[in-house]
C-alpha cells in the first residue's frame, strides 16, 4: 500500500497527541513534511559539508550506491535543453545533473579556468564534426564548447537530471460542522517509496520534538487495516 498524505498525517497526529505535544493542522503538517523531505533528498544526494555541519544521513553520496539511485529514480527525468549562442538554461526544478549529452555523445565537464586551454588544444579541440563537446556549469545554465553551437543539425542538449520533489498537500473540504475533512482530489501525494516516506516522517517528528518507537509505524498500519480508518 502506497502511503498517502492522509495516512502520514493521521499517523503524525496520533503520535503528537500521544506525546501531549498539542496539535498540528494539515497545512502545518505539509510545511514540516516538505522541509524534512528536502533535507532527506539532500542527504541522499550527498552534502558538500561534513557531518558536523548538520548532516543527519549516511556519508554516502549520489552515484555511490544503487539503493540511492533507486530511491531517487522517481525524480530522475530526461529533457532537451535549447542551446542559444553556446548557452542552455537549466530546468526550473533542477537539483542535480546525472548526464549531459549532445548529438548522443557525452559532454565532458571542465572547470572555468580550463576554457582557454581547451579552446587552444591541438588534440582535444571542441568540434561538432568530431563530436567533441565540453561544458562549464553555472548556477542556472550551462556554457558549451564549441561556442559555434547550435548548427543546423545540433540545436539541443540532452540532460538527465534529478528534480525537486513536489511539495505534498493535505487537501480538505469542510463538513456540516465547519471542520476540515480530507479531500484526496485536492491533495498532492508523496512520490517517495514507503520506506523513505517513513524516514521523512520520522525526521519531521524529531524536528517537532515528538518521540516515537520503531514499532509505531507498524502498529499504526495494523490498526488502520483493522478499523479501515
Amino acid at each position: 500500500m502506497a502511503l498517502s498524505v492522509e495516512y502520514l498525517y493521521q499517523f503524525s497526529l496520533k503520535l503528537i497527541r500521544k506525546n501531549q505535544s498539542g496539535g498540528v493542522s494539515g497545512t502545518e503538517f505539509g510545511y514540516h513534511w516538505n522541509d524534512a523531505q528536502a533535507t532527506y533528498q539532500d542527504d541522499l544526494l550527498g552534502r558538500f559539508q561534513a557531518r558536523n555541519n548538520g548532516k543527519t544521513g549516511a556519508n554516502t553520496g549520489l552515484l555511490e550506491n544503487e539503493t540511492i539511485l533507486t530511491k531517487l529514480s522517481v525524480f530522475t527525468t530526461p529533457t532537451n535543453l535549447d542551446i542559444v549562442a553556446g548557452v542552455a538554461d537549466k530546468p526550473s526544478d533542477f537539483i542535480y545533473r546525472v548526464a549531459l549529452r549532445i548529438n548522443g555523445v557525452d559532454c565532458l565537464k571542465i572547470n572555468h579556468n580550463q576554457i582557454a586551454n581547451v579552446n587552444a588544444s591541438v588534440i582535444d579541440t571542441p568540434s561538432v564534426t568530431d563530436n567533441k563537446f565540453y561544458f562549464v556549469e553555472y548556477e542556472d545554465y550551462y556554457y558549451f564548447l564549441p561556442t559555434s553551437l547550435p548548427t543546423v543539425a545540433i540545436t539541443t542538449a540532452q540532460l538527465d537530471y534529478i528534480k525537486t520533489p513536489p511539495n505534498i498537500v493535505w487537501g480538505f473540504t469542510y463538513d456540516a460542522q465547519n471542520r476540515q475533512v480530507y479531500n484526496p482530489g485536492t491533495s498532492i501525494q508523496p512520490l517517495w517509496d514507503n520506506n523513505s516516506c517513513r524516514e521523512i516522517t520520522k525526521r519531521m517528528l524529531t524536528n517537532l520534538g515528538v518521540s516515537f518507537k520503531d514499532k509505531d509505524f507498524e502498529n499504526f498500519g495494523k490498526s488502520v487495516q483493522i478499523t479501515g480508518e
